[in-house]
């Protein structure tokens, strides 16, 4: 009992200090220091816990942009390429309105094909994967991002044997191929400055061409001199032994999961660099880890939400946010609906809701009796 008006006496401090304009809404050793400030014993990690149960903590919380991944590694030449649609409409006045840039690259040597396209539909996506396979090559699978343009069954079915697939983390997306996007477009642009154009349809070919012909620092050499007789070489370069070995199992106990099976979470928003830092960082609604994947360093999750389903893909440790819940209260987005319906003598009267946060599969029915009204 004792024990527990003590837990109640450091709760009701953290929250005077945390909710208080002059002292508060900062991080974890903000509050520290304004509790240590004022006299107050309360540890570190006790701070940590509580501001784990604070949505305006969590919510906000700054996200992890850079963090170790996975490496997209490959054993051969065109054994995958990526794919990716540069958005070019701002030129198409200028330039016989092409709007899009289709931009492919083999992983391994980085040698790249790039074909105008006035549309993203599903022919002219065809039309143009077609004219990039006249060059000779092509590659055993693909991935992009999911956009539609590269998901849609008529742009899938017209390349079969192909495997395609996407990339969920809206963070990295393809990133081979939107690097070699970058490196293009600054070329494109110095070619604008020294011309006075907006022009690149014509010299397009001679851009990828110098691309090609360039030394490239990840693979010490330039993409076009990659060939069969030099694969291995090529493939020590990009990755070697030690680059990115295994940690060994000592290492791997060391750094212990960060998240076990049945911890609430929000999950990171994939946000480009150019949003406002202070909108929220994740997501409103709540997610359960469902399973750590075994076999997998850095460590990668399953998780699924509120009604079971798991979700597609897996999730870094550094896109997860542990939050405690300590009551079962949701805020509620708009009302959709009102209906009264009997039970027995008795009339309930009801209101369908959408919970913020929350997709609309998660819509539904509470008496009205649970509606909290604001003050």
């Amino acid at each position: 009992m004792k024990e527990e008006k003590k837990q109640i006496r450091q709760a009701q401090i953290l929250q005077d200090l945390y909710y208080d304009p002059k002292s508060g809404y900062g991080g974890v050793q903000a509050l520290y220091r304004q509790v240590r400030a004022r006299g107050h014993k309360i540890s570190l990690n006790q701070i940590r816990q509580w501001l784990k149960e604070q949505e305006a903590y969590t919510l906000h919380k700054p996200i992890q942009r850079k963090f170790k991944r996975r490496r997209t590694r490959v054993t051969d030449i065109d054994e995958q390429w990526q794919l990716d649609l540069a958005d070019v409409s701002n030129l198409k006045k200028q330039n016989d309105g092409y709007r899009f840039l289709l931009c492919a690259i083999d992983v391994l040597s980085k040698y790249a094909w790039v074909v105008p396209l006035k549309q993203k539909t599903g022919k002219e996506m065809i039309r143009g994967l077609q004219k990039i396979f006249k060059s000779g090559r092509r590659p055993v699978r693909i991935q992009s991002d999911q956009g539609k343009e590269f998901t849609n069954k008529e742009f899938v079915r017209a390349f079969k044997p192909i495997h395609f697939f996407t990339t969920r983390n809206a963070e990295t997306k393809a990133s081979i191929v939107e690097r070699f996007q970058r490196s293009l477009k600054a070329r494109m642009w110095r070619y604008f400055t020294r011309h006075k154009t907006r022009r690149y349809v014509n010299i397009l070919p001679d851009l990828v061409y110098a691309y090609n012909h360039a030394y490239h620092r990840s693979i010490k050499r330039a993409p076009v001199t990659v060939k069969p007789s030099n694969v291995l070489q090529v493939w020590k370069t990009l990755y070697g032994v030690q680059q990115d070995s295994p940690r060994t199992k000592q290492q791997q106990q060391q750094q212990q999961p960060q998240f076990i099976v049945g911890d609430l979470v929000r999950i990171s928003k994939a946000k480009r660099t150019f949003e406002k830092g202070y909108l929220p960082n994740w997501t409103t609604e709540l997610f359960t880890v469902s399973k750590r994947v075994p076999g997998r360093y850095p460590y990668v999750y399953k998780i699924k939400d509120y009604a079971g389903e798991e979700l597609q893909g897996n999730f870094y440790e550094q896109e997860l946010q542990k939050v405690t819940k300590t009551d079962d209260v949701y805020e509620v987005e708009k009302i959709l609906g009102y209906k009264k319906r009997r039970v027995g003598k008795k009339i309930i009267k009801e209101f369908k809701v959408r919970w913020k946060g929350y997709p609309p599969s998660f819509d539904s029915w509470i008496p009205h009796t649970d509606l909290i009204l604001p003050k």
